[in-house]
């Protein structure tokens, strides 16, 4: 009886080692898929958000850039800018949170592929917004690209791909 409960004590302690081993050093893929959904996560609030709380997302979110990112969106008929580095990004991203009653953002089926070094990865996903009250939702397929900087999985490029309509 006695080994029984040493041989369930030690399946326990073997099982609480790997999920904790997951938890402390995920895959690159898991890593990565967690900066895309903090991104959402920290581009999302609502509209009784004061202006303080909305400038520190704005930060929180410029954070998950590198220095030299560059973003390309290209939506027919609604906008096509580059923004290049992370100041511009800044500027932007502030500006539209100010100017935004709300905002809600959802990134769908996000897929990565991490090279083959595990330095740099790119994702697939669709991006799904809905700002302010409006029922209807903005709905765009994105790439971005990452690359590992000191540990840090960093948004190099996020560019909107054109789909067949």
């Amino acid at each position: 009886m006695k080994i029984f409960f040493r041989l369930g004590l030690l399946a326990a302690v073997a099982a609480l080692g790997c999920w904790l081993w997951t938890v402390l050093f995920p895959s690159p893929e898991k890593a990565v898929l967690k900066k895309v959904s903090a991104l959402a996560e920290t581009a999302t609030f609502s509209a009784d958000a004061s202006s303080l709380t909305r400038a520190g997302k704005a930060s929180s979110m410029v954070s998950l850039f590198a220095n030299d990112a560059e973003i390309v969106l290209d939506i027919a008929g609604v906008v096509t800018r580059t923004l290049s580095g992370r100041e511009e990004i800044r500027e932007v991203t502030l500006g539209g949170f100010v100017n935004l009653p709300s905002l809600k953002a959802e990134f769908l089926d996000a897929t990565a592929k991490i090279s083959a070094d595990k330095k740099s990865a790119e994702v697939s996903c669709t991006a799904k917004l809905q700002a302010g009250s409006q029922k209807d939702f903005g709905v765009q397929e994105l790439r971005f690209r990452f690359k590992l900087v000191e540990n840090n999985w960093l948004i190099t490029r996020l560019e909107t791909v054109k789909t067949l309509q």
